[in-house]
């Protein structure tokens, strides 16, 4: 691939500057909360414009980084900013790696490290929509990059076809998609399967118990109005994808906007062709962020790099 001087059309204080306005605020401090004083002179400069900086109160020496997932990283403030922009696109790890000249292995576990962030943050609230659909998608993901020496345990074939449900152990992990129809916001689970028992709790977690709840036919939703919501549904096998209930000739039973949200996903999935299962999660996390959010906030950004951070948006 042939490359293009991005790094060089960014300046390192103008990195800086937007690094230190999203990661602290209320200005840099130690890793005690001891907040710099504006007269202060840096520690060290060897590394202008990451200074650091001896605290005046307890001793410790910090910088922009301390107390962030990028502590002790070599990575320049130009650097670093594109990382985390194409982490937050869904850029290719290997694609990132080759246009900023970073070594992949590391970029790779800077990307999961993140998006563990983003996984284990992400809402957990249930969606406020008085109608509300759900639907899954079955992933093909094995164990990319793992080495198979056993005969008995073969790697996953290429396009895998396997017939029937896919579920976490024949390497088709099944995604839950939740819907609301009013702001559109999601929530997505990658599941061990299909089950009822699996599936209906999630359900739960994600949606109001007024909520109207719109799915095909699976059995896995056969006993979501023993819960008190409403329950409408739409049989796919007998090609029925959209119908008008109340006669007013629009047809408000379907499950449509979540299928629509999976063409997203699989897109955003595509170009890493292939991910491990273990880390499948993660990446559908960070789908599911950038379709709520639509752009990249500050508080969004603490939420990848400070581990003690928590965003919850409206």
């Amino acid at each position: 691939m042939i490359r293009f001087p991005i790094t060089d059309l960014l300046g390192k204080q103008e990195c800086y500057d937007y690094l230190v306005r999203t990661l602290h605020p209320e200005g840099l401090r130690c890793s005690n909360h001891h907040p710099l004083p504006t007269d202060q002179a840096p520690h060290d400069r060897r590394r202008t414009p990451v200074c650091d900086y001896r605290c005046r109160v307890c001793g410790n020496v910090f910088n922009l980084f301390t107390d962030t997932v990028w502590e002790g990283t070599h990575y320049d403030c130009v650097t670093l900013v594109l990382v985390m922009r194409g982490f937050a696109q869904g850029t290719p790890t290997l694609q990132l790696a080759d246009e900023l000249e970073l070594d992949y292995g590391t970029l790779l576990a800077r990307r999961h490290h993140i998006q563990q962030l983003a996984l284990d943050h992400k809402p957990t609230t249930a969606l406020p929509d008085a109608v509300t659909e759900a639907d899954e998608m079955f992933q093909n993901a094995g164990e990319k990059g793992e080495k198979h020496d056993d005969p008995d345990d073969p790697p996953r074939c290429r396009a895998n076809n396997r017939p029937g449900a896919g579920t976490m152990d024949n390497d088709r992990p099944p995604i839950l998609g939740v819907v609301g129809r009013t702001p559109g916001h999601i929530r997505l689970t990658v599941s061990d399967n299909t089950q009822q028992v699996t599936i209906q709790p999630q359900v739960e977690k994600d949606t109001q118990p007024t909520t109207l709840l719109n799915t095909d036919e699976s059995s896995a939703y056969n006993h979501i109005r023993d819960t008190g919501r409403g329950h409408v549904t739409v049989c796919h096998s007998r090609y029925e994808y959209a119908r008008d209930d109340d006669g007013d000739g629009f047809c408000e039973v379907h499950c449509n906007t979540m299928e629509g949200i999976w063409t997203g996903v699989r897109n955003f999935l595509r170009p890493f062709r292939g991910v491990h299962k273990k880390y499948l999660a993660a990446y559908v996390a960070m789908f599911e962020w950038a379709h709520n959010l639509k752009r990249v906030t500050a508080d969004f950004l603490r939420t990848l790099m400070l581990p003690d951070f928590t965003y919850l948006p409206t």
